[in-house]
């Protein structure tokens, strides 16, 4: 199979770091989504550019989401039943002119093909000066640690690669509710007595949905989620293995050292009509990795969460996409979002989605 999205905005602020708007005009234009692979049964195989969303619940993901500016990789995956492997490797991005940026992943799942699914990724962002793709990490099912300690890259010392490690499950406890989280290790403090006044890098988030209506013409549902991303995790002490790419992360959309909670429905007509409300309040301290994205951290020792000067907003969501035939679609985003100091901020985003499928391989 193949796929392409090419993707145009005409926006205030473009969600990635290649262009910025002008006043109205055509901004930002690029294949937002390409690639070609082979799937059977058990096994698939992907070359392409975009992203993956790794982890347990709709909107909490960590490590890896579909909130960034994308990049090009390769995937492999298997599926044996109970058990499902993945493993990618791919290129970030080049800067400071030279600086080579790369990512790896690998996770496994298990599921008891009823109602649990629980999950194991590590994932890597390794740079340097002119630096070429890593033979080191193209195993599948080898560990950072014992690739770095070993010196089995092709640049010695753990000062060019940075790894976080998370598990995640996903629960339908009947048929109304639904409860997913995930937890994720930056940095471990091993020893306390040791590491004296140092913290964990970690972060953590929870969803839970509850489905209020299931009928024969549509589906209603309301859900609450809560996120915690610590002040110095996804920042390593080399800024450029930092999980950013193009300047956004390439996790949790809200970056790191914040909270986040969300309230919420979803509602679906069982024919062409797509809609969510979401009341969300989010907290963000100084340290945010949104604000410095490519800045290492100072250091591991406990301080107040979030960090500095804090900054704290509510905003209200509404999103409505409508098919109107079987491949073409409308959907428009309102946001209302209210800053301190009474400040007020509103945004729309409009768009069209058009979806052309031909099979080359009759």
């Amino acid at each position: 199979y193949g796929y392409l999205y090419p993707k145009l905005e005409n926006s205030s602020k473009s969600f990635s770091h290649s262009a910025e708007s002008l006043n109205g005009e055509l901004s930002f234009g690029e294949t937002y989504l390409s690639g070609i692979g082979y799937q059977n049964s058990w096994v698939w195989i992907q070359i392409c550019r975009g992203y993956e969303n790794w982890g347990a619940g709709n909107n909490i993901s960590l490590a890896l989401s579909n909130k960034n500016s994308g990049y090009d990789y390769l995937l492999l995956g298997s599926d044996y039943g109970r058990f499902r492997v993945n493993y990618l490797h791919g290129f970030l991005e080049t800067i400071q002119g030279n600086i080579n940026r790369y990512i790896t992943a690998r996770g496994i799942e298990w599921t008891n093909n009823i109602n649990l699914v629980i999950g194991l990724s590590e994932t890597i962002i390794y740079s340097g000066k002119k630096r070429s793709l890593d033979i080191g990490y193209i195993n599948p099912i080898s560990s950072h640690l014992e690739i770095e300690l070993n010196d089995r890259l092709n640049v010695n010392g753990t000062n060019n690669s940075n790894a976080v490690w998370q598990a995640h499950f996903d629960l339908m406890i009947n048929k109304r509710i639904r409860i997913s989280g995930n937890l994720l290790f930056d940095e471990l403090v091993i020893d306390p007595d040791k590491e004296l006044e140092k913290e964990h890098g970690k972060a953590y988030s929870l969803k839970a949905v509850y489905g209020l209506k299931n009928s024969k013409k549509y589906i209603l549902s309301i859900f609450s989620s809560f996120i915690k991303v610590g002040t110095p995790t996804f920042r390593h002490g080399n800024g450029m293995n930092n999980f950013v790419n193009g300047n956004l992360p390439l996790g949790w959309i809200g970056g790191s050292d914040g909270l986040d909670w969300q309230v919420g429905a979803n509602y679906y007509n069982r024919k062409n009509i797509i809609s969510s409300l979401v009341i969300k309040r989010n907290t963000s301290g100084e340290e945010n990795i949104l604000l410095r994205p490519y800045d290492s951290y100072s250091d591991y020792l406990k301080g107040p969460f979030p960090s500095g000067d804090v900054s704290t907003s509510n905003s209200l969501e509404g999103d409505l996409e409508w098919w109107w035939k079987k491949n073409f679609s409308f959907f428009v985003f309102y946001q209302i979002k209210h800053l301190e100091k009474k400040q007020k901020i509103n945004s729309i985003r409009i768009g069209i989605n058009a979806y052309i499928e031909k099979n080359l391989f009759l």
